[in-house]
């Protein structure tokens, strides 16, 4: 693996609190940004070995800095926290994909889309939150672990559709069909779900890093907004062209968007909330649980 290609650390500054000064190699700049910010951002997916223990050493040699986004260095009820959230977020996309297949109309507003339109805007909102406390590395595994098990859970769908059925059972072939429709549309839900979590997680990390961590209601908006936009193009064309016709086609991406739309911005409540219950419930202890660590050492 090839390091410092666009990154170099350059040393740290302390003055209330201990910044990392790094420089782009493209262009000569330097920017200072905060250890935790650094440690979860891509920048660091850049640095050598050498550069990571000076990183970690300096970040974790803190007694008051809480290491939120270290593999080996968290506390177990934040464990807690990320596992029911991987499993939601797996949940949400399971649900998503055997609902994908039937379009519904909402007369009201002349909506055409599928009833998973419901659900599945919530995974932006679990990736945003998982992205915020654990960072990028994180979020990306959580996606991949969820996509893996959706492909698992269709792939048992379809062997159990071959399987020999008693003659007697009469939804043997209404079975088959719901089967077949849920495969058919696999690829485009899959293509859309990889691209779009994986740019709204690069977005939010991005706006993140520019904003030095502030103004969380413009990082989480812009990168919903945007990966909902590519999400529905995406699913929407792969999953029905051939099947619909293009001016529904068009209805259905424009009505799925306006609908995630409307979870970006509810969600940002929710987003706030689970960062005010991780600042008090979860980081808190992660920072208290360190510093007896810390004396405990000492006294040894």
């Amino acid at each position: 693996m090839e390091y410092n290609k666009k990154y170099k650390l350059l040393g740290f500054n302390r003055s209330d609190t201990i910044t990392a000064n790094v420089m782009v190699l493209a262009t000569g700049k330097h920017i200072t940004i905060g250890l935790q910010e650094l440690a979860s951002s891509e920048i660091s997916d850049d640095f050598n070995p050498n550069e990571l223990k000076a990183l970690y050493r300096r970040l974790y040699g803190d007694g008051n800095t809480v290491t939120a986004y270290d593999l080996g260095d968290r506390h177990e009820r934040s464990w807690y926290a990320y596992l029911i959230l991987s499993i939601a977020l797996t949940v949400i996309y399971l649900l998503s994909t055997v609902s994908g297949v039937k379009p519904i109309l909402i007369p009201v507003v002349n909506f055409v889309v599928p009833p998973a339109i419901f659900f599945y805007p919530l995974s932006f909102i679990f990736v945003d939150i998982i992205n915020e406390f654990y960072g990028l590395k994180m979020a990306r595994r959580t996606i991949l672990i969820s996509f893996i098990s959706n492909i698992v859970f269709v792939t048992g769908l379809w062997i159990t559709s071959l399987l020999p059925s008693l003659a007697e059972w009469e939804l043997n072939n209404s079975y088959t069909a719901f089967v077949q429709s849920i495969i058919a549309v696999l690829f485009a839900s899959s293509a859309a779900y990889l691209i779009s979590e994986n740019i709204n997680s690069m977005i939010l990390c991005k706006i993140k890093e520019l904003t030095n961590s502030r103004y969380l209601f413009i990082r989480v908006i812009t990168s919903n907004v945007i990966a909902s936009a590519i999400d529905s193009i995406i699913f929407c064309t792969l999953a029905f062209y051939g099947v619909l016709s293009m001016d529904t086609i068009k209805t259905m991406i424009v009505s799925q968007f306006i609908i995630k739309l409307t979870y970006a911005l509810v969600g940002v409540g929710p987003i706030y909330a689970t960062r005010a219950l991780f600042r008090k419930y979860i980081n808190k202890e992660i920072t208290v649980s360190r510093v007896k660590e810390a004396k405990a050492c000492a006294e040894v």
